[in-house]
């Protein structure tokens, strides 16, 4: 949804006939206007940030850049990378998720395990049909519900305001498709970690597992 609406909003702003420094209507007009919610607009924004063609100035509002004259193709492959790399966005949630996941085994009941399991399930099962889009989006929702297991609020809104930058990173094509069951294994010892309300573990496993996403999507990773 939020993909859609990154290219309603710039359809708006061109049929509005706006050009680089002009302002961007607020958010509320944008969800009135496109009759989206607020949230998914602010996604879509955070990727029209991302790509460079806008710009958030604090306390004075949204501006049109310069890159927003310039065709699509032109932007990189990468398409947030006017504002992070692939490595940042892997360190941000081998530090953040490592410590999540540790809260989360303090909290984890049953039923948080069984959504958990049947997420990873699910994942599972798109992997295998060849729908790797939907494998990805699982993956997140997997980790999102991780962090609201956790019980901490910050580490969930961040994790949900940046899911167009985070799904980014995993998305096709995959270079080895074939590689993508390991998420499948990875996932399953987080889990069997917080079914023991081992937070030590659960940790190390989560970030063995970030490690090794960046090793199937072929990004270098430094932990430190």
């Amino acid at each position: 949804m939020a993909d859609q609406l990154v290219q309603q909003i710039r359809r708006l702003l061109v049929e509005e006939g706006m050009k680089p420094g002009d302002q961007v209507p607020p958010q509320r007009e944008l969800a009135q206007r496109l009759g989206a919610s607020r949230p998914t607009i602010r996604e879509a924004v955070l990727q029209l940030e991302g790509m460079g063609v806008i710009r958030v100035e604090p306390a004075r509002g949204t501006f049109i850049t310069e890159a927003f004259s310039q065709p699509e193709a032109d932007f990189s492959e990468w398409k947030f990378a006017q504002r992070f790399s692939q490595v940042e966005i892997y360190q941000l949630r081998f530090s953040l998720e490592g410590l999540t996941v540790q809260l989360a085994a303090r909290n984890a009941s049953h039923d948080d395990l069984a959504r958990l399991d049947e997420l990873n399930t699910q994942m599972h099962r798109a992997i295998v049909e060849e729908r790797y889009r939907e494998a990805m989006e699982r993956d997140f929702e997997l980790h999102l519900t991780i962090a609201e297991i956790a019980g901490n609020r910050a580490v969930r809104d961040i994790l949900a305001l940046y899911r167009p930058v985070i799904t980014e990173t995993q998305r096709p094509p995959v270079a080895e498709p074939e590689r993508l069951n390991e998420a499948f294994q990875e996932h399953g010892a987080i889990i069997r970690a917080l079914g023991r309300r081992d937070g030590v573990t659960a940790a190390v496993a989560m970030r063995h597992h970030i490690v090794q996403s960046t090793d199937r999507m072929k990004v270098p990773f430094v932990a430190g």
